[in-house]
């Protein structure tokens, strides 16, 4: 047996990632878009694209599925939308709130917004502005009473019966 072609490691190293097609991206984007209402092939496909093209800017992270890369890209473009239409800084709890109301259905017909010319797309703001949840308050510490904590015993019933003071 020749122990040179034996590799302890190779069992528990990850397989290496391969590139994937464009076309695999492609389908994985358009069964995202799908996913989020976007039902208009023509508009699954320019969105996929200007996913595809966002790829190069993302920060290189080691590891990470391609696929996932290009949900994140995904995700940043509609985030990117958000912001801009909403006008929302962005990062921001707003423009996650903004985010969840769109993708809970509040604009069912987001995707023709997504397309429209700036001017039309206001009815669809004015229903995602009064979607959008109020975030939390930031939680201020306060001091809490202390408060004495009686434990339950069944010798404790007991005990009160034969005390001197309770019985009056």
């Amino acid at each position: 047996m020749d122990r040179g072609k034996v590799s302890v490691a190779a069992p528990y190293l990850p397989a290496p990632v391969a590139a994937p097609s464009s076309e695999l991206l492609l389908d994985r984007l358009g069964a995202y878009w799908l996913a989020l209402g976007v039902s208009d092939p023509d508009q699954v496909a320019a969105l996929s694209e200007q996913a595809l093209r966002r790829l190069p800017d993302l920060p290189e992270t080691p590891g990470i599925d391609p696929v996932a890369r290009v949900i994140v890209a995904a995700g940043d473009l509609l985030d990117d939308w958000l912001a801009r239409a909403l006008e929302l800084p962005k990062p921001s709890p707003t423009l996650a709130a903004a985010r969840a109301a769109l993708l809970s259905g509040a604009a069912p017909d987001w995707p023709a917004a997504l397309f429209a010319p700036p001017g039309e797309a206001s009815i669809l703001r004015d229903a995602l502005r009064t979607a959008i949840a109020e975030p939390a308050p930031i939680p201020s510490p306060g001091a809490m009473p202390a408060q004495r904590i009686d434990l339950f015993s069944l010798l404790g019933p007991l005990l009160r019966l034969w005390r001197p003071e309770t019985r009056a």
